[in-house]
């Protein structure tokens, strides 16, 4: 330990004298000679070299640190690009949500207003069929009063009735005559505004066809005169001057619309006689059967007497119904005969007089002719008078027996639906009054007889002030036909409570298990065809047609010849295809919606089962009838729309 002691002190002592030789020399002047280091080249290069890597590495880390910024920068970017479509993804998707949740919530209330509706609907029905109900029950009870009061009337009170009666008679009469005044008044203000009009515009055409001469002032004057006219009858047709004004209308543009279906008949009949074209011969015969049925619904919106409108109504009935039947018959692949190209030349002779005729009641109507006084049957009425003249027309009219409803030989046919005691005339006013007596009817009269198979005593009668007509069968006094010329004005009851009116009317005649197989109005009048049913068959032969006011719920008529002519008990056989089979027959372009067995008319003897399938296509509606047997199509009808209301073709 000592000694180390001892060489620290040695070695201490040394570097004192060190330093203080070097620090005498310094004083002397005498500098020891110091060699300085020499710079080596070397490390020079190397300092640069580090010095430029240096900067290199900054500048690098710069440049790594402008892209690093860059890519944060671009990220930030598509972040902000993806919030925003994540924004506006979201409020799509409210907007969405908004609208379903406002279609739930139409729909639901749509919904609540259609059941709304429906259940008013049922109330009113009911409450309707309850008021029929009640009303029919009042009636009976007024009638079953009457008839007890006239069974035990003495002398004196009868006497008295009596004069009641025609003192309100001669009141009703009274207004009436009123009536007919103020209407022929207005008429007559009516037509002098309108002469005065005329004259204005004569005046008008005058001024402006001056200075215009030739070809020029002659077409200017026509179309000014046309538009004149024009003005003339619309202002006709609309003039509010009578309650009317509507109705008067409307039996005007019956009228002219039958006026051209006949044209179209004579012109359609023409060109059948003068082509030997098959093809052609088909189309012409179906655009005839349409105009047929077209003027055929238009003459009977007239307010005509069925005597007035029989020949009419007949020629264009078989006109239309022997189309059809030709039609068919080429369809199968006949051809048309002598014989019927003959028919067709006689019926189209027929027509020709029909057309004339009409030609002729036109040039001899004065501008304000009332179509509504045809009603009346007064005498001078040009139009009536016309009708009834069709009736003598010596024109040679062929007898048609073929299988076709309106066939001649149709009426020598084996009356099957009636059977009892036969009746006299006078048993036929009884039972014509006791069915009409709740309808006030007065001046009841025998009106002679119909001949035929089915042969009928005809009574008439008047109901305030129009005629009600009726045919009541010698075999078992039953109802046929009957029609009365009440005008309706407005629809008020829908179809369906004109169904139960009909079926009420139908079931006091004695007629049951009829099911309502078509439905139509027109004129505001329902024409409902009701079928007989056995074992849920609809028996399309046996036929029932009933008229109903659609604005007062009236039976204003009916007719029954087929199903008296038809009726009997049938034996439906078992089908041999089942429905769904007889399905697969039906074209596949109509969407079926109702099926059901029915026996349908073959010609005038014959009937078959078929199934009636009830579909659409391309938004018209089809009836295909499949027999039942053999799978094939036995008819096809398609509804038409038309100004009378629809149609089957």
């Amino acid at each position: 330990m000592e000694k180390q002691k001892n060489n620290a002190l040695e070695k201490a002592e040394n570097a004192v004298k060190a330093n203080g030789e070097q620090t005498s020399a310094g004083e002397s002047g005498v500098k020891p000679a110091v060699k300085e280091p020499a710079v080596k080249e070397p490390a020079v290069k190397k300092h640069a070299a580090k010095t430029g890597a240096k900067q290199k590495k900054t500048s690098a880390e710069k440049k790594e640190n402008g892209k690093k910024r860059e890519k944060e920068n671009i990220k930030r970017a598509k972040l902000e690009k993806k919030r925003k479509k994540q924004a506006i993804k979201a409020e799509k998707e409210r907007i969405r949500a908004e609208k379903r949740v406002e279609a739930a919530r139409i729909k639901a209330h749509k919904k609540a207003e259609k059941e709304k509706a429906k259940a008013a609907a049922l109330r009113d029905k009911n409450r309707k069929k309850a008021e029929a109900k009640e009303l029919k029950r009042l009636r009976a009870e007024e009638r079953a009063a009457r008839r007890d009061k006239l069974k035990h009337e003495t002398k004196k009170e009868r006497e008295k009735r009596i004069a009641a009666e025609k003192e309100r008679k001669a009141q009703l009469k009274s207004e009436e005559k009123r009536r007919k005044a103020e209407l022929k008044k207005q008429k007559f203000l009516a037509k002098k505004e309108r002469k005065e009009q005329r004259a204005k515009n004569r005046q008008k055409n005058r001024e402006r066809n001056r200075g215009f001469g030739g070809w020029l002032a002659a077409v200017i004057s026509l179309g000014v005169a046309t538009l004149v006219l024009a003005s003339v009858l619309t202002f006709t047709f609309l003039m509010p001057t009578t309650s009317d004004a509507m109705l008067e209308s409307a039996y005007r543009r019956s009228f002219y619309d039958a006026v051209e279906q006949v044209d179209n008949i004579d012109l359609n009949m023409s060109k059948i006689l003068a082509t030997s074209d098959e093809g052609a011969v088909q189309n012409y015969l179906l655009d005839l059967a349409v105009n047929s049925e077209l003027a055929e619904n238009d003459i009977q919106s007239l307010p005509l007497e069925d005597e007035s409108k029989f020949f009419t109504v007949k020629l264009v009935n078989q006109i239309g119904d022997y189309a059809k039947y030709l039609n068919k018959k080429l369809n199968e692949g006949g051809t048309l005969t002598a014989a019927e190209k003959e028919n067709l030349k006689k019926l189209y002779n027929a027509n020709l007089m029909l057309k004339d005729s009409l030609q002729k009641t036109m040039s001899n109507m004065a501008d304000d002719f009332s179509f509504a006084s045809m009603a009346t049957g007064d005498k001078g009425n040009v139009v009536l008078e016309n009708f009834n003249e069709l009736e003598n027309l010596s024109v040679e009219y062929p007898e048609l027996i073929y299988d076709g409803p309106f066939s001649d030989g149709a009426d020598d046919r084996e009356i099957k639906g009636l059977s009892g005691d036969k009746i006299d005339e006078a048993r036929a006013k009884e039972i014509f009054t006791d069915i009409f007596g709740a309808y006030g009817i007065e001046n009841v009269a025998n009106a002679g007889t119909l001949e035929g198979s089915l042969r009928c005593f005809n009574v008439s009668a008047t109901v305030k002030g129009e005629n009600l007509f009726a045919q009541i069968s010698e075999t078992g006094g039953k109802l046929v036909a009957f029609a009365y010329a009440g005008s309706c004005k407005d629809t008020v009851y829908d179809g369906d409570y004109a169904t139960d009116k009909a079926l009420e009317f139908l079931a006091y005649q004695g007629f049951a298990d009829m099911k309502p197989v078509w439905i139509n109005l027109s004129g505001n009048v329902y024409t409902i065809n009701f079928a007989a049913a056995q074992n849920d068959v609809i028996i399309y032969s046996d036929l029932v047609k009933v008229r109903v006011c659609a604005e007062t719920a009236e039976i204003i008529g009916m007719e029954a010849t087929s199903y008296y002519t038809n009726h009997t008990e049938r034996v439906i056989e078992k089908t041999a295809l089942t429905a769904a089979q007889a399905k697969e027959k039906v074209s596949s372009a109509i969407d079926v919606i109702t099926c059901r067995k029915a026996v349908v008319p073959i010609g005038e003897k014959s009937e078959k089962l078929c199934y009636e399938f009830m579909g659409t296509y391309d938004g018209a509606t089809y009836f295909a009838y499949i027999d039942a047997a053999t799978g094939r199509q036995i008819e096809m009808f398609k509804v038409i729309n038309s100004e009378q209301g629809k149609m089957l073709m």
